[in-house]
């Protein structure tokens, strides 16, 4: 846009040139709350409406966050906080101004865009000391405008982006180097097996660690003919073709959208029927047997366990909820009045519970509809490497990466067994209370079935001008990283896979009295006490309850075995190094997120990851605290809050030569 404003402006500014009036420059005049202000086109490289805003914790007050914008990350300020102004929303008029000032680019909300003015020295004049409330150190001038009756505040763009600039010297260029493993993890003396355990209809699967190459979220899968019904069709990731297929289907259970439709038809007919119930209590007088609170029903409870990914899902979750709970309060507001007066309560319910209930019907057949289309959007699939080609087997999510003793260890029983023997073992952990089915990929699909792959992805690929799939996918090129990606307050963070050490679902915790704002306790890791850090405390997040989804992930912070929980663990997805940028300048001002190495930018910066470097997560300060009561003798209580069995249940990752890791764990976008 500003572009197209030099462009306008170009035959005037020639016109006035040859004139001899050469003493002028623009303006791009902006709107903040009832002031004016004015940056030189010269620093303005666009305008464009406010896009999406990844914020980042523990930055500045003033810096809304990072956006993407045409594959270029850029720092976001919030220029009202900048200048000590009252926040507001975003209107159909708000801006974001890109501007740039020592090399540095930076973009600035704004409440509009007002025009682009020419104007000569002489309507310029030095700041006043006080200026309507804004520094005068943020001001180079005052431009009058309109003989005098309009004033507009001149940005010296040097001193808003002041932090910014003074760090740019000081930042190491280390942020994209590869972090070397801690030496510090213990020797494991037991055998064991290194798994990757997911689930599929309730239960648990695993495959061996060394089987799979990369766990990926799959979409736009191509339909091919004459295969088995198991078989999805092929998904194109990094110009490979790649063989999806439905695990579901394989192992003769019905498919994952087709179990939640019958969820949501029982719960349409549960709706009805307690609403049929309940008229005829208010008519009768008797006494209600059912629930009155929205999430004590069987669907309430399912319901508020339910996760998506999927934005449009989730849209339809929040109505559903917020419909339900009127619904529900609205009965309990009838069985009251039905104390005192029976028509009062049916005319409650005729007015507004029966409204409600068709209202709560219809999301329902939404929320059944939206799941046929973004069903892929929660699950995942596994490419595991067997017989000669790479295949992605379809997961309802992937569980834990995780080390068992060989003692846990059972033969599948003969009886449980099929003709194919798919599962090779089953784990028995947490004293025989949590089963893990061990799958052979070599049972799973048949040579027939195999050579019928191959064949689509040579026609496939011939048709596309892509080399074949299966070439590619052995291929390990260097210029990558591989990222343990995970959730906070539903932005994506990653940690690079040589600083995890293990990936655990949440265990008991053991409050530590005088313990850092950031720490929950402590946790018992196969007999060793190690701290847990709640990430949301540490980034001054709201609080949020454990749920299914919670994850503790171990990794090394200063030679300690240390446990940071996070709202979920996504994948772990491997890019190019191309496609990770350093850190905005501003961002990391003032030295704090030092530990924030780059922005991930993913699908063509459509998705974008926070690159974290946990050995710098915590200050000097924190790390001092933590350590003190990671040196402090635990008790004997807090020594035994895993059973012995359930202990073995949580082996770590060990440090391997980066080429093994690289080839044994990869899990992709």
């Amino acid at each position: 846009m500003a572009e197209t404003y030099r462009k306008l402006e170009k035959e005037n500014f020639s016109a006035l040139s040859a004139s001899g009036m050469t003493d002028e420059s623009q303006l791009v005049v902006f709107r903040l709350f009832e002031e004016e202000f004015g940056v030189e086109i010269e620093n303005v490289k666009e305008i464009v409406r406010l896009p999406a805003i990844t914020p980042i914790p523990r930055s500045p007050a003033y810096v809304a966050g990072i956006c993407n914008l045409r594959g270029n990350v850029l720092p976001v300020i919030d220029t009202r906080t900048r200048f000590s102004m009252d926040s507001q929303k975003p209107t159909d008029h708000t801006r974001l101004l890109v501007v740039e000032e020592g090399g540095i680019q930076i973009s600035l909300i704004v409440d509009s865009v007002r025009e682009v003015m020419r104007m000569m020295d002489v309507q310029e004049e030095p700041p006043p000391a006080v200026c309507r409330g804004i520094d005068r150190q943020f001001l180079s001038g005052v431009v009058k405008a309109d003989e005098g009756s309009r004033l507009i505040l001149k940005l010296n763009l040097g001193e808003v982006l002041s932090m910014d600039l003074q760090t740019e010297a000081a930042v190491s260029e280390t942020g994209l180097r590869q972090t070397e493993a801690s030496g510090s993890i213990e020797e494991e003396t037991v055998s064991e097996e290194h798994l990757v355990s997911f689930n599929v209809a309730g239960d648990e699967y695993a495959f061996d660690i060394s089987k799979v190459s990369e766990i990926i979220k799959v979409s736009d899968i191509t339909a091919v003919p004459n295969v088995p019904n198991y078989v999805r069709g092929l998904f194109t990731i990094r110009n490979h073709l790649l063989p999806i297929l439905d695990l579901r289907e394989m192992l003769g259970l019905p498919s994952l959208v087709s179990e939640r439709h019958k969820v949501i038809d029982r719960a349409v007919a549960e709706h009805r029927s307690w609403a049929e119930n309940l008229h005829h209590v208010l008519e009768a007088g008797l006494h209600f047997t059912g629930s009155v609170s929205a999430k004590d029903s069987a669907f309430g409870v399912w319901l508020e366990s339910y996760k998506t990914s999927g934005i449009e899902v989730e849209a339809i979750i929040k109505r559903l909820k917020k419909n339900r709970w009127e619904l529900y309060a609205s009965a309990a507001e009838a069985l009251r009045l039905r104390k005192s007066s029976k028509e009062a309560a049916l005319s409650l319910f005729s007015g507004t519970i029966t409204p409600l209930l068709s209202i709560v019907v219809d999301i329902l057949a939404e929320f059944k509809e939206a799941m046929d289309r973004y069903i892929l959007e929660d699950q995942r699939a596994l490419v595991v490497a067997s017989d000669g080609i790479t295949i992605g087997y379809l997961v309802d999510w992937v569980d834990e990466v995780i080390r068992i003793p060989r003692s846990v260890i059972d033969e599948t029983p003969a009886m449980a067994s099929s003709d194919r023997k798919e599962i090779k073992g089953v784990a028995k952990l947490d004293k025989g209370e949590r089963l893990i089915m061990i799958m052979d990929e070599s049972a799973l699909v048949s040579h027939e079935t195999s050579r019928v792959l191959s064949g689509h992805i040579r026609k496939k690929g011939d048709e596309t001008g892509a080399d074949e799939g299966e070439k590619k996918m052995s291929r390990q090129v260097m210029d990558e990283e591989q990222l343990v990606t995970f959730s906070i307050n539903k932005e994506e963070y990653g940690i690079r896979i040589m600083q995890v050490q293990e990936i655990n679902r949440i265990a008991d915790i053991t409050a530590v009295p005088r313990a850092p704002y950031f720490v929950d306790g402590m946790t018992n890791l196969r007999g060793n006490v190690i701290p847990v850090i709640n990430i949301r405390k540490l980034f001054d997040l709201e609080e949020y309850p454990i749920d299914d989804r919670t994850r503790i992930i171990i990794v090394d912070i200063a030679g300690n075995k240390t446990g940071l929980r996070v709202d979920q663990v996504n994948e772990v997805l491997r890019l190019s190094r191309r496609d990770i940028e350093k850190t905005p300048r501003i961002v990391i001002s003032g030295n704090v997120n030092r530990y924030m190495e780059g922005v991930c930018k993913i699908n063509g910066g459509k998705r974008m990851v926070v690159l974290l470097n946990v050995e710098k997560i915590l200050d000097e300060n924190e790390l001092r605290r933590l350590s003190e009561i990671v040196e402090k003798p635990g008790s004997e209580g807090d020594r035994d809050v895993m059973p012995p069995d359930q202990e073995y249940a949580r082996q770590e990752i060990k440090a391997e030569p980066e080429p093994e890791k690289r080839r044994k764990l990869e899990i992709a976008e």
